[in-house]
This record gives structure tokens, sequence and C-alpha cells, in this order.
């Protein structure tokens, strides 16, 4: 190995390690909890309560204006249909709470764990 690689390692290992931190730190709502928060997002709106929302994948949020924000890809079943969506969560206070995502680019679509 040359001394230029050599010289690079440390930098790339500290790199990795820092990712795999922050991927590890990501703490996710229960199923229940983001259930919770999309029908509060839904409120006084024409849609119907989710009758199931299950999590994907889920990535620290782009442009978070939140602590701990983080963007999820979702499906939610309204009725008879199922739509995959991306949403991010946040907690305020004890509670979840749940806004569009601006995350698209960085999740995956369709995203292979909710199908």
């Amino acid at each position: 190995m040359s001394q230029t690689k050599k010289a690079w390692l440390p930098v790339f290992l500290l790199l990795g390690c820092t990712l795999m931190a922050q991927a590890q730190s990501l703490v996710l709502p229960s199923t229940a909890e983001a259930t919770a928060a999309i029908v509060e997002m839904f409120s006084g709106s024409d849609l119907p309560r989710p009758s199931k929302v299950q999590l994907g994948t889920c990535i620290a949020a782009v442009e978070a204006s939140h602590p701990g924000q983080l963007a999820c890809t979702v499906t939610v079943t309204l009725g008879a249909a199922t739509n995959e969506t991306q949403i991010d969560f946040f907690k305020q206070g004890k509670r979840w709470q749940a806004q569009p995502s601006v995350s698209q680019d960085k999740l995956p679509f369709p995203d292979p764990k909710l199908h």
C-alpha cells in the first residue's frame, strides 16, 4: 500500500465509524406512534383514518427543522388503497409528529423493505 493510501486510511475509518454511529443513533417511532402522528397530520382533511402504517427505510432528515428529525418511507393504508410515500417524523415532547418530507432523493422508491 502506498504512503498516500496509508495516510488516508485513518480518515476513511473515522468517517465510516462516524456514519455508522449516526445511523445507529436514529430513534424511530413505533408503528403505533407513527400511525398516531400520521392520523394527527391528516386531521382536518377529508382523508379517512389510516387503517395500517408500515415503516420502511429511515434516515436523518434532509433540511431538518427539529432535533432528531428523520425521514422514512412508509406505506399508509386508507380504506382499500395502500400508498407508499415519504414522511418526516420528529418528537415534540413525548409525542411523535409527522410532516411531509423533502428527503425523497435520499430514500429508496419503491422501498424494498416495504415489499
